[in-house]
C-alpha cells in the first residue's frame, strides 16, 4: 500500500491538471484529475519558464541534425533552456538534474548503443557515456510516469509534496465476498513547486525532422 500511494503521488504530480470532486480512474487512467501537479502548476503560475513549440512550429519543438528543426540535438534543446528559461540566479546551481520519461532516454542512448564497434576502446568509451546519462551537461533522471515528448530541468528539492495535519483518514474493511482486504484513505495535499525560477518546462518534442 505504501509502495502504491508512493507512485500515485508521482503520478499525480507528473500529470495532475484537475482536482474534481468525482475521480474517473477509467478515463484519467495517469489520475489526471485527482490533483493539480508540479507541471500544471509550472504551466499555470510561470508560463515564461515553458517552452511548448520552437520557431519552425507553433505547435512542436522539432529536434534533429537536419536544417528544418529548432534545434541538433536534445543536448542542445536542454542546453539552451537552462540558459533561457532558468532564472540566471539558479543557472550554475549544481543540484539541476534532467528529468524525461523513457521515451526521449532510448532515443539518445540507443543511437549510442547501436553504433558502439566491437573494440574494447569503444565499449569502454560506450559504458562511461551511459553510466554518466547526461542532457546538456546535467545529469539526466528517467522518471516514472513522465509525460512523453517532455523535459523538466529542476532539481528535488524545488519539487514538495504537502499534507494537512489532521485531515488524513483511512477505512480497512475485510471483504471476503472477494477474497480481498479494502483500503480506504483520503487526505488534503498539494503539489508545489518551490521556486519557479529555478524550473524549466519544456513540452511537445518532436524527435525528426520538420516535415
Amino acid at each position: 500500500v505504501l509502495a502504491q500511494k508512493a507512485e500515485d503521488v508521482m503520478c499525480i504530480g507528473f500529470n495532475g491538471v484537475d482536482a474534481a470532486v468525482e475521480t474517473d480512474r477509467e478515463e484519467f487512467p495517469l489520475l489526471q484529475d485527482v490533483n493539480y501537479g508540479w507541471l500544471h502548476k509550472i504551466r499555470t503560475y510561470a508560463p515564461a519558464r515553458v517552452m511548448a513549440h520552437g520557431t519552425k512550429d507553433a505547435l512542436k519543438i522539432y529536434v534533429s541534425d537536419t536544417g528544418t528543426a529548432d534545434y541538433v540535438n536534445l543536448d542542445a534543446l536542454v542546453f539552451d533552456a537552462i540558459q533561457n528559461l532558468i532564472h540566471e540566479r539558479y543557472r550554475t546551481a549544481t543540484d539541476l538534474v534532467v528529468m524525461v520519461g523513457s521515451d526521449l532516454v532510448h532515443e539518445k542512448y540507443f543511437k549510442i548503443v547501436s553504433e558502439a564497434g566491437d573494440k574494447a576502446t569503444e565499449q569502454v568509451a560506450r559504458d562511461v557515456i551511459l553510466s554518466s546519462r547526461q542532457l546538456g551537461g546535467k545529469p539526466t533522471v528517467q522518471v516514472p510516469f513522465f509525460p512523453a515528448g517532455s523535459i523538466l530541468i529542476t532539481s528535488f528539492k524545488n519539487l514538495s509534496y504537502y499534507w494537512q495535519i489532521g485531515t488524513a483518514r483511512r477505512a480497512i474493511q475485510d471483504n471476503p465476498s472477494l477474497d480481498q482486504i479494502d483500503n480506504f484513505e483520503s487526505i488534503n495535499d498539494a503539489f508545489m513547486v518551490e521556486e519557479y525560477g529555478k524550473a524549466a518546462l519544456l513540452e511537445n518534442i518532436q524527435l525528426g525532422p520538420k516535415v
